[in-house]
């Protein structure tokens, strides 16, 4: 069966099929499409990087998004005189299929496509299995957020550690929200698992209680019977670790249920893209945690916001912490290129630590190959978010569970 297929009509119509057609112009291509030779029409040489981005699967919601952000940083990245004095192309492969058809992908955008880094938005299973892989063949930067103890061989981290999103969180909900039981639902992977280990932690240590802890296979479709269990258990609130369409479909039963009446939601992979798919009318007492939200008020992030609305439109994809970690992961890998003068793994990693780097999430600084960021707790207004609470500079790996 064929892979979903990017589409460029032109430089400002970004389209989604299924067909084949004519290889897309500009600097986003889908692995798909044969690659060129190596240079532009002009004779320019390329330098490509893949991006390996959910297009299909339960997490396919965060393709378009994705892409957008990252055609966005390779143009700004040209505009500066690209990477190491050559125009930067992304290759564009799907990482939301299985989690090892998904490394394969990734495998072939080295093998095949020819990339000289690879930006990974894609679920923990996927880097388990390609970090160790490709790691010490080509930099790989991990966008999104993440369980937190990851120290593969030239993979750099990007995303909110666990101990981000929940250690000055959980602190806060117990003071100001009186939260005490708790109840926690998620996908059964690594980045759940590990993300609930933390929580257990962290409970105990402000002696919480746990009413309740389930993980269910991605791509499930009936919750019916976990929210009678919360219903029957009554937890005062939930973490929330499902992903994509799971999610969206756990929080609607949750309301239809009208046990949005009394419990808070936590999720942590909940943003901008799914709370959409929720809908307002579900998002009652729905608190996300994370390091990026499209209302932050950061004047870097209020410009980022502005040349992504005048870029891609009003119709552009929903702008949210997954598909800005795309722009950010590409930002990225220009930032630590241009510091160390090479794409050589050894000496991206000797100019990694200590490393800052401004943009729409802030200052941050990176320690660990992770980053130290400020980290925020939103509350859902209808399809938005509003920020109720910041948490300056979180260190990355402060409580990581073991």
């Amino acid at each position: 069966m064929d892979r979903p297929v990017c589409t460029l009509d032109s430089p400002t119509n970004d389209a989604w099929g299924t067909g084949r057609a004519s290889a897309p112009p500009g600097d986003l291509r889908d692995r798909n499409f044969p690659s060129e030779p190596a240079r532009t029409a002009d004779g320019q040489r390329l330098i490509r990087i893949g991006l390996l981005l959910p297009i299909s699967g339960s997490s396919g919601m965060h393709g378009p998004p994705g892409r957008s952000c990252a055609q966005l940083a390779v143009e700004e990245i040209n505009a500066l005189g690209g990477m190491l004095g050559r125009r930067v192309q992304v290759v564009v492969a799907d990482g939301g299929m299985s989690f090892a058809a998904s490394a394969r992908e990734g495998e072939r955008l080295i093998e095949e496509d020819g990339v000289a880094a690879v930006i990974g938005t894609h679920p923990s299973g996927v880097r388990e299995i390609l970090g160790p892989k490709i790691g010490r063949r080509v930099p790989y930067v991990y966008t999104p957020i993440f369980e937190g103890d990851g120290y593969e061989p030239g993979v750099f981290y990007l995303g909110e550690t666990a101990y981000q999103q929940l250690g000055p969180v959980l602190p806060w909900m117990k003071e100001n929200l009186g939260i005490r039981r708790w109840y926690l639902i998620g996908n059964d992977f690594r980045w759940p698992r590990d993300v609930h280990r933390m929580a257990r932690r962290l409970l105990a240590e402000q002696q919480g209680e746990i009413t309740g802890d389930r993980l269910v296979p991605l791509e499930t479709e009936d919750f019916d019977a976990i929210v009678e269990e919360i219903r029957s258990l009554r937890p005062e609130a939930l973490i929330v670790t499902l992903v994509g369409s799971d999610a969206v479909i756990f929080h609607r039963a949750f309301t239809r249920a009208g046990l949005d009446e009394q419990i808070w939601r936590l999720g942590l992979l909940t943003e901008e893209n799914t709370v959409l798919g929720i809908g307002a009318e579900c998002s009652r007492r729905l608190l996300s945690s994370a390091a990026y939200f499209a209302s932050l008020p950061y004047p870097e992030n209020e410009k980022f916001v502005r040349r992504y609305r005048s870029r891609f439109g009003p119709n552009a994809p929903v702008l949210n912490s997954i598909g800005q970690s795309c722009y950010e992961g590409l930002m990225f890998l220009h930032r630590i290129v241009s510091a160390a003068g090479s794409l050589d793994i050894d000496k991206l990693g000797r100019v990694a630590d200590g490393l800052e780097m401004a943009g729409p999430r802030g200052r941050m600084r990176m320690v660990g190959r992770h980053f130290v960021k400020d980290m925020h707790l939103a509350e859902a207004e209808g399809v938005e978010f509003a920020i109720r609470q910041s948490f300056p500079q979180v260190n990355p790996n402060k409580g990581n569970p073991t």
